[in-house]
Parts: structure tokens; C-alpha cells; sequence
């Protein structure tokens, strides 16, 4: 492998770490001795140096990649082909596969996926612009970071497209090329085109938006037939995420027959850039840290009790404590009802709907001789007058009044004709004034509104309590009955009497 004295030298590159391995090379990452810069080296393993084309392959694919001048196309710089090594170098593009991004990150590919695609098929158009076709697209040879910035590698299969002379003599080409995503005319050896790129690409794009291929077979004969006659199925069927747009597409882009398929890249790009990929977007999944899922899974078994077990939990996973709940604010009503806060219904207050409890109402201010009448605001009653009620200044009615029938002598306007209908008594003829004075007309009384009745308020029936089952009692034993005293025996005359109760008898005052 050395030209020197060093094993992992290869002329002025030190060999640092093996990229890749296949059947007849390997890809190294290098360090340029004489500038410090880092590169990717394809080198051929050492019992395919005898291999003429195997060499022949590997000289193809620098000259073809080498005539690339395109951002998303990796570079290529130097070609070494002697008894003993057989290189090339090229820039070192530090980034995996999609087939490994596949298996690894799929949800990272679909994010990026519409930037991808666009670049890789600015890549392809540049390639098909200078005449040439890649023939060989898959995941394995598209590089992409974590930024989308994609390179395709990988031109040994690379062939000039055929033209009108090669078309009209039906010139057989190499069948070459992975069976997984080869065209049928690719298949079957007929003359390539731009539409070979496409369906290449097609499959690609197949397996980048569902994860897998469109075809399979259990033998390489059974998925080659398969290309060939099998309809491409739907890419909704394996990924119920992709549009039904995107599914019409990539099925043109794997027609059996090349020109049902898009003409040019450019076709194909016009129609994927108006064409939306998923019906829900696709975004990072954000990883919990070990102290969040912590905190989640007592919250969910937990809750917001407060102990000291839940405590001693929190603590040792180091949990915040849930903060305490805010006491809710006492409802006040405005002045109109008191101030009072009317209790809440089920809480042993007053149903839904009923009215505020009665409030003393504010009475009106009295006149001298007046009755006190309630004062009700924002009530509006008639003008109603009382008969036979002593109210002051009140105006005398006009004309002749219903209860006077007949005026006897002495008898005042106004008066009734005595109780219950009897005749009035008459009264002794008073002498006329001198001279009378001229009355002046009576002040009309304030008007009392009438009270309205205030209707008690609906009296809540009370919940029946509920039947209290009955407790057989153990019977009580019967208490002995107390023997019934005996009686005293009786006094005979002359026991129980002593001399001196009569002391001092004799000096008792006589009675009168």
C-alpha cells in the first residue's frame, strides 16, 4: 500500500480511515502530506490490479465525473494507475447514504425530502446536459447532511445517451446496472435515454417517500419480470401520508413504456415544485430527558396530591411540586340586592331561579296624620283614591256622591247619612256668620301609590329523608320487682313519748 517506509502511506496521502469496502475497492479518508487537506481516496485492492476492467472501470469514472462542474456533484482531482496502486482522489463529503439514512433516520429524510429532490435532479440535468447518463441513481449514491446539501457519486456505469443513429439501428447496449432499480429497456438492452435516468429516479423517489421498493422478488429473474409487466403500485398504500398528487407522479415517472414518462428533468421538476409530498407535515421528534419522563409518569400517576409519599417521590426524582390552587374570590352582589351573596343551588340554598330573600324596603317619609306606606322604587301605580279613609287635604268629591241620598237640616256636605242606612239625627240650626269668608280652593293630596302585594317566596319542599332501616334490639331482661316496704307497726299509747316535749308547755302565754 506504501511507496515509503510508511504501511499507511500511498505516495503523499496518509491513510486515516476506511469510508467504504466493496467487491474490487475501497474509500479512504486522506490527508494531503503537502497541504494538511482532508480527501476521499478510491483505491483498488490489490488482486484486482491485474483486472484490465476492473482498471478500465475505475480510469471511466474519473474521466466522466471529472468533465462535472456542478455544486451537488462530488469533484474529482487526481488519477494514479500503476503495477502496484490505482487511485483516484476526490473531496471528501462527510456524510452517510440515504439507504443508510433510511434505515437510521427515516423521519429525518422526509423532512428534508423536498430539497433533496431538487437538487439531485438539478444534478441529473447538468449530467444529461453534457450527454451523458448515470444509469446506475439509488440511495446508496446520493451523500446528504444534516443541512440537505446533497453530492451524487458513483459514474462507473455512466454511459453517453443514445442518439437518432443508435435509436434507428436498435444498437444493443450493456445490460448494467442494480436489478432493484433498472428500467425496462434497461432490462431488456435496448438503447437508453433520458427516460432510464428518470425511471431510476423513480424508484429512488419510491422508496425515499414509503421505505421501501416498488417491486420485490424472490429470485433476481422473478424481480427483473417484474419490472417488466407489473404495474408500479401506489406509494399511499405502504405510506397513507403521501399525497394522492405525489403518488400520480412518481407512478408517470415508472411507466413501462419511456415516452409516457417525463421528457426532460425539467418537466419532472415543474411538476414536483407545485406538488405537495405529505398530507401532514413531517417534523422532528423532540426526545424527552430522563427528568421529564420523570416528571410526566408522576403526573400521570400521581396527580397533584400532596403527602408525604408523593413528596419523598418528587424529592428523589428531583420533581417540582405542584403549585397550590387558587382560592376563589367570594361573589359580592351589587347594593341593590343588600350585599347579599345568594347561595349557591344544591349547596342548601335557594333552587335555580328562585328570587332573592325579601329586604326591608325603605319607607317613604310620613306627613302628620299620615299612614306609613312602603316606598317601592321603579314602580309606577295609578292615581287611586280611598273612600272613607281620614286622609288629610284630601279633595272633597264633586257633584253628588253615590252613599248621599238626602240631606237633612244641619247636615254637613260630604257626610254620609248615618250607619247602616238609618236616618241621620239632626243636628241644632247654627246661627249664619256675619260675613263669610271666601274658601280657597282645597290643596290636592300627594298621591300614595298603591303597595303591591310581595308574593312570599316559593317554599323549597323538602327532600324526604330516607327510610332508616330498622335494628331488631336484643330484648331487655325484665328487673326484679322491689319487695314492697313493710308497713310501720303501729304506735301504741303511751310509746314514743318523752316527758320533756312538754317542757316549757306551761309557760306559754294563755290564748284570749
Amino acid at each position: 500500500m506504501s511507496t515509503g517506509g510508511d504501511a499507511n502511506t500511498i505516495g503523499k496521502y496518509r491513510l486515516v480511515n476506511c469510508v467504504a469496502s466493496g467487491q474490487s475497492c475501497q474509500v479512504w479518508e486522506v490527508i494531503d502530506s503537502e497541504t494538511t487537506r482532508r480527501m476521499a481516496m478510491k483505491l483498488l485492492l490489490p488482486e484486482k490490479l491485474t483486472d484490465s476492467d476492473v482498471i478500465s472501470a475505475l480510469k471511466h469514472e474519473f474521466n466522466v465525473a471529472s468533465s462535472f462542474d456542478h455544486p451537488n456533484i462530488l469533484k474529482y482531482h487526481e488519477l494514479f494507475v500503476k503495477k502496484k496502486q490505482a487511485y483516484f482522489t476526490m473531496d471528501l463529503f462527510p456524510a452517510p447514504s440515504l439507504k443508510t439514512q433510511l434505515f437510521s433516520d427515516m423521519r429525518g429524510v422526509h423532512m428534508r425530502l423536498k430539497r433533496m429532490v431538487e437538487l439531485v435532479a438539478m444534478a441529473l440535468e447538468h449530467i444529461h446536459e453534457k450527454g451523458w447518463l448515470h444509469r446506475d441513481l439509488k440511495p446508496d449514491n446520493i451523500l446528504m447532511n444534516k443541512s440537505a446539501e446533497v453530492r451524487l457519486i458513483d459514474f462507473s456505469l455512466a454511459s453517453k445517451a443514445a442518439g437518432a443513429l443508435s435509436k434507428m439501428l436498435h444498437r444493443k447496449s450493456t445490460v448494467q446496472g442494480t436489478r432493484t432499480y433498472m428500467a425496462p429497456e434497461q432490462i431488456l438492452g435496448k438503447s437508453l435515454t433520458v427516460q432510464t435516468d428518470i425511471y431510476n429516479f423513480g424508484v429512488t423517489l419510491f422508496e425515499l417517500l414509503t421505505g421501501q421498493p416498488p417491486f420485490k422478488g424472490s429470485t433476481p429473474k422473478d424481480l427483473l419480470l417484474r419490472h417488466l409487466s407489473e404495474p408500479c403500485p401506489a406509494p399511499t398504500e405502504f405510506n397513507p401520508n403521501v399525497t394522492d398528487q405525489m403518488s400520480m407522479v412518481v407512478q408517470r415517472m415508472l411507466s413501462k413504456k419511456p415516452e409516457n414518462r417525463h421528457k426532460k428533468i425539467a418537466e419532472f421538476m415543474a411538476e414536483f415544485r407545485n406538488t405537495p409530498l405529505f398530507k401532514e407535515e413531517v417534523t422532528e421528534k423532540v426526545e424527552l430527558t430522563e427528568k421529564q419522563k420523570a416528571e410526566k409518569e408522576l403526573q400521570a400517576t400521581l396527580g397533584e396530591r400532596l403527602d408525604s409519599r408523593t413528596d419523598a417521590l418528587r424529592t428523589q426524582f428531583g420533581v417540582a411540586a405542584p403549585p397550590p390552587k387558587k382560592k376563589k374570590a367570594p361573589v359580592v352582589l351589587p347594593a341593590a340586592t343588600g350585599g347579599a351573596k345568594r347561595p349557591a343551588a344544591g349547596q342548601g340554598g335557594a333552587p335555580p331561579g328562585a328570587p332573592y330573600p325579601p329586604q326591608p324596603m325603605p319607607m317613604q317619609p310620613m306627613m302628620p296624620g299620615q299612614m306609613p306606606m312602603p316606598q317601592y322604587p321603579n314602580a309606577q301605580y295609578p292615581n287611586v283614591q280611598y273612600p272613607n279613609m281620614p286622609y288629610p287635604n284630601m279633595p272633597m268629591p264633586q257633584g253628588p256622591t253615590p252613599w248621599v241620598t238626602a240631606m237633612s237640616p244641619g247636615q254637613m256636605p260630604g257626610m254620609p247619612a248615618g250607619p247602616w242606612g238609618q236616618p241621620p239625627q239632626a243636628m241644632p240650626p247654627m246661627a249664619p256668620p256675619a260675613a263669610a269668608a271666601p274658601l280657597s280652593p282645597p290643596m290636592p293630596a300627594p298621591v300614595v301609590p298603591r303597595p303591591m302585594p310581595v308574593p312570599p317566596p316559593a317554599a323549597v319542599p323538602a327532600a324526604p329523608a330516607p327510610p332508616v332501616p330498622r335494628v331488631a334490639q336484643p330484648p331487655v331482661p325484665a328487673k326484679p320487682a322491689k319487695p314492697a316496704p313493710k308497713a310501720a307497726p303501729p304506735v301504741k299509747p303511751g310509746e314514743g313519748f318523752h316527758i320533756g316535749d312538754l317542757a316549757g308547755f306551761d309557760d306559754l302565754p294563755p290564748v284570749s
